[in-house]
């Protein structure tokens, strides 16, 4: 770590000089980034700033100016501090030096003993020296990782992890509406790290003076999505910021190319990382015969009906890709042993990370129901005996089908659906088709879009704000408005609310939000907005 004037000063070769601080003791912390030996009365071209000064006191042996010319030249050169050395120029420091240097902010040490100047360079230059090389060795160390996690495509929460262990400190990521897309709690509580996470997060963004969270944005320009958050108000150190800075930046980096390589990972995957579903759901086959032909060589057997059905796991962000990876394959794992043990046949497929989806055969049209609730039984039969029923998990389906290519079609409706019923409520049922989700749907379905999150937070963000700054439960208020179809009487009967306290709370509202609540229109894009605002990202 670079010294300070004060660790200079305690070094043994300084000690041996018997020094004492006779100004400027309480700057003594400032940090010595050079040191510089000179007698010459005028330093402006020689010093940049940070110097500790190490002279014999010939430049303050002229008199009382140009004693007082030569500290105020220090003073603007911005050095650390001035140690002079008593007995060769100087029996002692001129009696006015002590106040003038102290109104200067200049630290002044004098020194009893001679001591050699050399080795004070040598060894301070040598922890200067050290620290910039443990500077370069971090910077090496954190370029080092997460190139290693970018060859690796690793996860987004191998990617926060990493930070987080490269600081030492708790990481968040979060989207456009605060909520936490990945954390990692570096030995603290995770329900502490995240308790109100979106209400402390929006208080910190509002916040323009007085002590904020480190973060960095991720994503560039208008594709921003998301911020990594250091939730500890200030830095340690000048160094600890900036490194804090530096890692947050690669992370960011290192989230976007991973979000980039994401995407062109699923487009190959429909283009040609094969299977029979993936080549059905794409449209690379549609033929009826070479499906089924393709089918039965994989152990569907012929029915009368084929049904699509999706089951989804939320992706699981408090554990890495080979936690991820092991939870996929208990889910992929219990649908198959669920429609073997019904007696059925199916073709079934992990299609991304916690999603299954399968086309299951059926001998008759009336049997399609049966199906798919013994199904949806086995399965959360076969979680429970894994030791994983706890976790929460829905299945989606769409309209049966006597022709396979048409059914496995349906398999994008039902991964909809599925998706949907995962943000709502938890509810306890477990299979959901279209009917159950409708609107809701669009929005749950489009809630990771960086332009639907920046509407929602358009829409309603500055009302957010005023909750989290002052406590209030105008949002709530907002909602059962919209929910009475912006019907005044019905509001307040259900808020229990008189009707001028109510009139005046929604007036508020229409403040804060600049909007007229008495709006078609209106309503209807802030009832969205919550819906947004809702949808929980798995």
């Amino acid at each position: 770590m670079i010294p300070s004037v004060r660790e200079v000063l305690g070094l043994p070769v300084v000690a041996a000089g018997a020094p004492r601080v006779v100004s400027g003791s309480t700057h003594l912390d400032r940090r010595v980034r050079w040191v510089h030996i000179s007698e010459s009365a005028d330093l402006t071209d020689l010093l940049e700033g940070g110097e500790l000064v190490l002279t014999t006191g010939l430049p303050l042996a002229g008199g009382p100016q140009e004693a007082a010319r030569y500290l105020r030249m220090l003073a603007e050169q911005r050095v650390a501090g001035l140690v002079v050395e008593l007995g060769t120029r100087l029996r002692e420091l001129p009696g006015q030096l002590g106040p003038l240097a102290d109104s200067l902010e200049l630290p002044v040490a004098i020194l009893a003993d001679e001591i050699r100047f050399v080795e004070v360079t040598q060894q301070v230059h040598r922890l200067i020296v050290a620290d910039r090389y443990e500077e370069l060795e971090f910077a090496r160390t954190a370029h080092e990782a997460f190139t290693s996690l970018n060859i690796a495509r690793a996860s987004t929460a191998d990617i926060v992890a990493r930070a987080s262990q490269l600081l030492g400190a708790p990481l968040v990521l979060e989207d456009l509406n605060h909520r936490v897309l990945a954390s990692c709690s570096a030995g603290l509580s995770t329900a502490r790290l995240l308790d109100q996470w979106p209400e402390r997060s929006r208080l910190d963004h509002g916040r323009t003076s007085g002590e904020r969270w480190t973060t960095v944005p991720v994503g560039f320009g208008d594709e921003r999505w998301g911020r990594l958050v250091l939730p500890e108000p200030g830095a340690a150190s000048e160094r600890g910021a900036a490194r804090a800075r530096m890692v947050l930046e690669r992370a960011a980096q290192s989230l976007q190319l991973h979000r980039m390589l994401q995407r062109e990972q699923d487009a190959l995957v429909l283009q040609a990382l094969g299977g029979l579903l993936d080549d059905l759901v794409g449209g690379r086959v549609t033929d009826g015969s070479e499906a089924s032909a393709r089918a039965g060589a994989l152990g569907l057997a012929p029915g009368a009906h084929y049904v699509p059905l999706v089951a989804r796991m939320p992706v699981r962000t408090d554990t890495d890709a080979l936690g991820q990876g092991e939870a996929d394959r208990r889910l992929l794992a219990s649908v198959r042993q669920a429609v073997a043990a019904r007696g059925h046949t199916a073709l079934v497929s992990l299609r991304r990370a916690g999603t299954v989806a399968l086309v299951l055969s059926c001998s008759t049209a009336d049997a399609v129901e049966a199906a798919l609730e013994g199904v949806c039984t086995g399965v959360e039969e076969q979680l429970a005996g894994r030791a994983y029923g706890r976790a929460r998990w829905v299945a989606g389906t769409a309209a049966a089908s006597a022709d396979l290519v048409a059914a496995a079609r349906g398999l994008r409706e039902a991964e909809h659906v599925a998706d949907v019923a995962l943000s709502l409520p938890s509810s306890g049922k477990r299979l959901h088709r279209s009917a159950d989700v409708r609107l809701r749907g669009l929005m749950a379905l489009l809630r990771s879009d960086h332009r639907v999150q920046a509407f929602a937070e358009a829409e309603i963000g500055t009302l957010l704000d005023h909750d989290a700054r002052t406590g209030h439960r105008t949002l709530e208020l907002l909602r059962t408005y919209l929910e009475c179809s912006g019907s005044k009487t019905l509001t307040a009967r259900r808020t229990g609310l008189s009707r001028p306290t109510l009139y005046s709370r929604l007036r508020t509202v229409e403040r804060i939000l600049g909007v007229s609540l008495e709006s078609a229109e209106s309503r209807a894009s802030l009832y969205a907005a919550l819906m947004v605002v809702d949808a929980k990202a798995d």
